[in-house]
Formats: structure tokens, C-alpha cells, sequence
């Protein structure tokens, strides 16, 4: 059955398509991802991985597992219509901060946020153990938060405050200034997708 992107209802086949139509090259040079022998080579939460051109297969290189769909498709946006910037002044940036913030915020808010607070609001050490496994760093916030290299210069902060009798769990995901330039408003959502679904071991 052919995968289809659940936020633009396109099928892989259409991605994989006009990726192979692409100069890689040029795909390269416009999104500042390296690209050698055939392979685009990126650090995905601190994991290598590789995407084939013109194939789009991706695999991570430590293990040479292929990724989940949804992955593949993040990935192949991110080369051919993303461009990897240094970040700008190191702000962390809520969803709604972005310049399209207003885009799918209830969406991202039900999808993500909820979803993290959801299964790690009664568990702060489960909370730590998957970040710390995806190479994330600690920082200050909430009662627990972490900084997630997700991927090539592109950091996503998680925060969560824990539960109890009075108040629900709560958090909130943070974006690093550059990520409005690697991904659209639909793409954001896929990334806390992919990150929550890995923390989980689902890469």
C-alpha cells in the first residue's frame, strides 16, 4: 500500500518523484545539506542517516535500518524545498512565534504538546531517559526540559511540567530561530511527530 503524507495527503511516490527529477547538486547547495556518491548525509537526533538520490531511500547509518515513511518524507522536504541556516540569535520559538504560526497551531498543540504531556506527565524519569537517548541535553524549565539536536544545526527544546492532584501535566516545544527557514507550518507538525514517535523507539 503506498504511504501517504498525512498532513498534504500526497503519496511517497510523488516525493520520490520529484526528488529524482531534482539536481542533486543544486539541491544541495540550496538547502545546505551535504550530498557525496550518490547520498545526502545528515545527523538525525545524533544519529547518521543517509538519503539516497534518486532513489529517497533513507537509512540510518549506525544500524542500517531504514526510517518510517513519515521520516523519509521529512527528510526529502527538508532537501529539496528547506535550506539548513545557522541560528540567528539562539531564541526558542513556540509554534504560534514562527512567521506562520497561526498555521495548524491547534492541530500541532492536540498532536504534539498534549501528546507529550499526556504520556510523560506522570513519568519525569521515562521524560529524561528518552531524551537523554536521543542525544538531548538538559536546560532549565519546567520541571524537567531538554535541548534535541533533531537535526543539522536544528535544536528542539521539550518542556514538561509534571501532574498532580490539583494540576494536570502540562508542556510546551520550543523551535530554534533557523527552523522556519528547513520547514513549513506542516512539516513542524510532522518533526514533533518523528521525535515523539523516536523517544518511543519508532525511528
Amino acid at each position: 500500500m503506498e504511504v501517504v503524507d498525512n498532513k498534504t495527503g500526497v503519496p511517497t511516490e510523488h516525493y520520490r518523484s520529484v526528488f529524482a527529477a531534482a539536481n542533486p547538486e543544486e539541491m544541495s547547495t540550496r538547502s545546505g545539506v551535504a550530498y557525496a556518491d550518490g547520498k545526502f548525509s545528515l545527523t538525525l537526533m545524533s544519529r547518521p542517516v543517509s538519503v539516497s538520490w534518486p532513489g529517497m531511500e533513507v537509512v540510518f547509518e549506525d544500524s542500517g535500518e531504514t526510517a518510517a515513511a513519515n521520516t523519509r518524507i521529512l527528510l526529502a522536504r527538508l532537501i529539496m524545498e528547506g535550506t539548513v541556516l545557522q541560528p540567528a540569535g539562539g531564541a526558542m520559538l513556540a509554534y504560534t512565534d514562527m512567521p506562520w504560526g497561526n498555521v495548524y497551531a491547534q492541530q500541532f498543540r492536540g498532536r504534539c504538546i498534549l501528546r507529550l504531556a499526556g504520556t510523560y506527565g506522570a513519568s519525569l524519569p521515562k521524560f529524561c531517559e528518552g531524551c537523554e537517548a536521543l542525544g538531548g541535553i538538559r536546560v532549565q524549565g519546567g520541571d524537567a526540559a531538554y535541548d534535541i539536536p533533531f537535526v543539522n544545526g536544528l535544536t528542539v527544546r521539550l518542556i514538561l511540567w509534571e501532574g498532580d492532584d490539583e494540576f494536570p501535566a502540562a508542556a510546551q516545544i520550543l523551535f530554534s530561530d533557523n527552523f522556519s527557514a528547513a520547514f513549513s507550518a506542516e512539516d513542524n507538525a510532522v518533526v514533533g511527530d518523528v521525535l515523539l514517535n523516536a523517544m518511543k523507539g519508532r525511528w
